[in-house]
């Protein structure tokens, strides 16, 4: 499940008017004649993970997150023609979407049965929105789950290999490139309507009459109309952003939702936050990197173990997440409530979801060592793995908020949740029968499953490597991140520091999506805190090997 806002997608304009629904194209999975019809909830669950849209594919969700697909993609590939020289093929947008970190993979590693197949990038659903009278026919598109929540796998060369697990991040999305390439695209391409229309029939030749002339009398003109709007009201599309490649906002999101952003504020709105591996979420008692949500009247502390997690906590789990579908994808918050059904069979998968394995070398004498590490000093927060060094498992998560005052890291993330505000707003939803909100004052540790695999490190993405982490000392100011290969020494991004201080990918290396310059100096991106200055270098040197088993 999305856990963390997508936010920044948004491509607003009151187009159509009325209500047409869209169902997305890979749902038709769990069809009567489908062979997935009558699977258990947690393979169900897969196919949703992958593909639904939990009610965001409609003609009125253009006011809010959804995207006329065809003519933004076809916006997209004339300003690729238009800088860059690039032909006016589906190809070129193709390959403008994998620069942003879109994957379209060539399998999806823990899938249950026949791989599905991707008619675009995975996590981007779509579908057609049609409707009798006025006769209404438009693909609508959002992004979902995998967007963000299905990362690739790497091979021993800590390479990518072209598949990708559900549940890993994928630290190199990066929404904020994609929706200000594609605000500026759309402005400049919609002075010019029957070429962007040319170019659109080119790149999509299955576009059809009707909803060539939906675009052309509604939905063009209403848009330049908007996007001008929204350039002299916010400067941009929104008026904050996500962080770059695997970074979210989701209290920028909520508070943009209920008009509570004005102007541009981009340079105070950076609670950013990164994604974790999903595979023990059910064995949280609340959700996100602070822990600020939980199902009401349950505890929000204390160990769980996986046998644990019973129906009634996948239930109240499922009812805290239908709420993030609405900062996510512009769910309106009684539908949300209506697709609670739907994100619970999410969560039945999410709770069959294990970490993938490590596909490197391991010095197993050596993990040994780390493993006693690793319970003495780790284990209190991250929690209890099992022994022996073959299948190694979460046994139980321990649910702990460490406070700020003791971790020491950057707080602007949980110090950003205006708890008041949030209440009035979810109350004025009828959400709060759903999840209660609370500020702990610092942030839940995660589990470490997978963690060999989602670089970069802390809740905001700040540290490069496992190695960096444990060396306070030598933590980059500045590095890239999107598109990287992977070091299993570091364990993290690869790469090397160069004369200016900037940790860079190594010389010869071509990244598959485009990197973004992190810089530690900027408010939200500390990455200060989370030391291990009593670990010794052999200490630590085995943690790094005990990791690898995760």
């Amino acid at each position: 499940m999305v856990l963390v806002s997508l936010a920044g997608c948004y491509l607003p304009g009151r187009f159509i008017r009325g209500y047409a629904e869209a169902e997305p194209e890979g749902m038709k999975l769990l069809s009567a004649d489908r062979a997935y019809a009558n699977a258990p909830p947690s393979v169900r669950g897969q196919v949703r993970f992958l593909f639904d849209d939990f009610g965001s594919l409609n003609t009125d969700n253009l006011d809010r997150y959804g995207q006329p697909w065809k003519m933004v993609g076809a916006a997209i590939v004339r300003d690729r023609h238009r800088t860059e020289g690039a032909p006016l093929t589906r190809g070129t947008l193709e390959r403008a979407l994998k620069e942003y970190g879109f994957i379209r993979p060539t399998a999806v590693a823990n899938w249950a049965g026949p791989q599905p197949r991707f008619e675009r990038p995975m996590g981007m659903i779509a579908g057609m929105a049609r409707r009798g009278f006025p006769g209404v026919e438009i693909e609508v598109s959002n992004l979902g789950c995998a967007t963000c929540h299905a990362g690739p796998l790497y091979g021993a060369d800590g390479r990518t290999t072209g598949e990708v697990w559900l549940g890993l991040p994928n630290s190199s999305i990066d929404l904020d490139a994609y929706s200000e390439d594609a605000f500026v695209a759309l402005r400049s391409e919609l002075e010019e309507p029957d070429s962007l229309l040319a170019t659109l029939a080119l790149v999509f030749p299955e576009v059809s009459e009707r909803e060539l002339s939906n675009l052309r009398e509604h939905v063009m003109p209403a848009a330049r109309k908007e996007l001008a709007v929204r350039l002299a009201e916010h400067g941009g599309l929104v008026p904050f952003g996500n962080g770059g490649p695997g970074l979210m906002n989701g209290i920028g999101s909520l508070s943009f939702l209920r008009e509570g952003l004005h102007g541009d504020v981009r340079s105070d709105e950076v609670a950013w936050a990164a994604p974790p591996d999903l595979a023990a979420t059910t064995m949280r008692r609340s959700l996100l990197v602070d822990g600020v949500y939980a199902a009401p009247g349950r505890a929000r502390r204390g160990p769980m173990t996986h046998d644990e997690v019973d129906g009634a906590h996948l239930d109240g789990l499922a009812g805290v997440a239908s709420f993030f579908i609405v900062t996510t994808q512009g769910v309106l918050p009684r539908e949300a409530r209506r697709a609670i059904p739907a994100v619970r069979e999410v969560f039945d998968f999410l709770h069959a979801v294990m970490s993938p394995p490590f596909p490197g070398q391991i010095d197993h004498a050596l993990a040994l060592e780390g493993a006693a590490v690793y319970a003495n000093a780790c284990a209190a927060c991250h929690g209890e793995y099992s022994s022996g060094l073959e299948d190694v498992r979460l046994l139980a998560h321990p649910n702990r908020l460490t406070p700020q005052d003791r971790m020491l890291t950057d707080s602007i993330r949980w110090a950003a949740a205006d708890l008041d505000e949030a209440t009035r707003h979810l109350g004025s939803m009828g959400y709060l029968k759903h999840l209660e909100i609370e500020n702990g004052g610092g942030y839940v540790a995660p589990d470490l499953g997978g963690v060999w695999a989602t670089a970069p490190y802390l809740h905001n993405g700040s540290v490069p490597t496992l190695w960096h982490l444990l060396h306070a000392e030598h933590r980059p100011e500045r590095f890239y991140v999107g598109g990287h290969a992977l070091d299993y020494d570091l364990m993290g991004i690869a790469g090397e520091v160069d004369a200016d201080g900037v940790y860079r990918y190594l010389d010869g290396y071509q990244p598959w999506s485009r990197p973004a310059l992190y810089d530690t100096r900027e408010p939200g991106r500390s990455n200060a805190g989370h030391e291990f200055r009593l670990l010794k270098e052999a200490e630590k040197a085995a943690l790094l090997e005990y990791l690898k088993l995760l």
